[in-house]
């Protein structure tokens, strides 16, 4: 399959009529008249995900009627235990309160990339999509017999087998009770490497007033239009969106490491002395995705 490159003049339109640089003249005009100074600045980004090439992950139909999502990955705080469970549900429609994930655990998963170089919803999340094609599969098989039809003839959505063109249908739990009581479990374990890298990118807008009397300097708007293809969750990838900004704000204007000049000693070795950003240092951004 072809993964795109990416719209980056687009995005980076998108970007600059949002944050309306072309009003930036007046605005600037007007820091002007206060005794300030404003400027106006943009950068664009762009990553290759995927790291390790190979990840695995193992769906396993429980007895009590839930789902163990088993991954090689981890998460270090993106949300995964919300959106990995909303991707298995999408795609076999189990409702992700059943679905159970258990992640980077050696006694359960044979191997696993982590999270590193931002891979884990493209790696894990492909290797979900293709296990559960094959669930599908011998689903189809057991639920054809089930309802005592040819396997051409079923179709499945929304977590049911249905016989084509009748009201005839078995949903996929009990397909798996079935499977398991006659020694075909959908159980499914699958090993993915992949052929390409993603690429999310994006261009970012700021505008800062600096005092020129103090050096003080404002960060007054910050406007950004981000490509990161298929978003499972808007909502997280929102927030994940935001943390990164702030990061980016703190160690442009906040963070420093300072050491004494005679002793070499570091001084700002604390969270007391070495600023951190905090919801005062921030503007209200204005996110948007292409």
């Amino acid at each position: 399959f072809q993964v795109d490159s990416g719209a980056f003049p687009d995005t980076m339109a998108k970007a600059l009529a949002r944050a309306d640089a072309g009003g930036f003249a007046a605005r600037r005009r007007a820091s002007e008249a206060c005794g300030k100074l404003r400027g106006l600045g943009f950068a664009c980004h762009i990553k290759g995900t995927g790291g390790l090439p190979e990840e695995n992950v193992d769906i396993r139909f429980e007895t009590d009627g839930s789902v163990s999502l088993i991954t090689g990955t981890q998460h270090i705080g993106q949300g995964h235990e919300t959106t990995f469970p909303q991707i298995l549900s999408t795609l076999l429609g189990v409702p992700d309160s059943q679905i159970h994930l258990r992640q980077g655990d050696t006694d359960l998963v044979p191997m696993g990339g982590g999270h590193g170089s931002s891979r884990a919803t493209f790696m894990a999340g492909t290797a979900m999509w293709r296990a559960s094609e094959e669930i599908v599969r011998k689903g189809t098989a057991l639920a054809a017999d089930a309802l005592e039809a040819s396997e051409a003839d079923i179709r499945f959505a929304d977590g049911r087998f249905v016989v084509s063109g009748t009201d005839r249908a078995i949903g996929i739990l009990e397909v798996a009770a079935l499977g398991r009581d006659k020694g075909k479990p959908l159980d499914t374990y699958h090993r993915w490497t992949r052929e390409h890298l993603t690429f999310p990118n994006g261009t970012h807008v700021v505008e800062v007033e600096v005092d020129p009397e103090t050096g003080r300097v404002t960060l007054d708007r910050y406007c950004g239009v981000d490509d990161y293809g298929v978003m499972v969750n808007p909502v997280v990838v929102a927030g994940q969106a935001h943390g990164a900004m702030a990061q980016g704000i703190g160690q442009a204007l906040l963070e420093r490491t300072v050491y004494d000049p005679q002793s070499g000693q570091l001084v700002s070795g604390s969270f007391l002395d070495y600023p951190l950003p905090r919801a005062g240092d921030v503007p209200s951004f204005d996110l948007g995705f292409n």
